[in-house]
């Protein structure tokens, strides 16, 4: 299963910590009984299929669904991790440790949940750079390319099979 929850800026409450902390709320609550593959919260990406990654690193969407449990299609301000990757990862505690994270809340199904900043607002490059270190063990591999159809696209500029720190 996977999920997307785009906002726009029009809502006007993306610096708000009351309002986004209910989003990430939300978002535990329809995912915490089932294993969600992938989902992602934010308002840095496209109204489509694809993930910020699947366009920027010119990734079919099937490939990327088809993938979801072996490779993370993309990050966000909210990224939903399936358990195969946590795992991979260290687990929730270790996720946790890394301090890219405003919070990191298992599902009991299995997978978590992965708040990048306490708003929307407050995912700045350097908050997209500390979600990336994070999380670039299990990313897809490749240099992405800015897409011009998407400028608001947010990423980490470098290939995650080859990131160093």
């Amino acid at each position: 299963m996977g999920a997307q929850l785009l906002l726009g800026e029009a809502m006007g409450e993306l610096d708000d910590p009351r309002f986004c902390g209910e989003v990430v709320r939300f978002l535990v609550a329809a995912l915490d009984a089932v294993k969600p593959a992938f989902a992602w919260v934010g308002a840095d990406g496209p109204a489509t299929d694809d993930t910020n990654l699947d366009c920027v690193l010119n990734r079919r969407v099937r490939d990327s669904v088809r993938e979801a449990r072996n490779v993370l299609r993309g990050c966000s301000w909210t990224t939903v991790c399936p358990e195969q990757l946590s795992v991979r990862l260290g687990g929730p505690d270790a996720l946790a440790a890394t301090g890219a994270f405003h919070q990191v809340v298992p599902l009991s199904a299995g997978g978590v949940v992965l708040q990048a900043t306490e708003t929307v607002a407050e995912y700045t490059d350097n908050a997209v750079r500390d979600v990336f270190e994070a999380l670039h063990p299990v990313l897809p591999p490749g240099m992405p390319q800015f897409d011009p159809a998407h400028p608001e696209l947010r990423y980490f500029p470098a290939d995650a099979s080859r990131f160093g720190g």
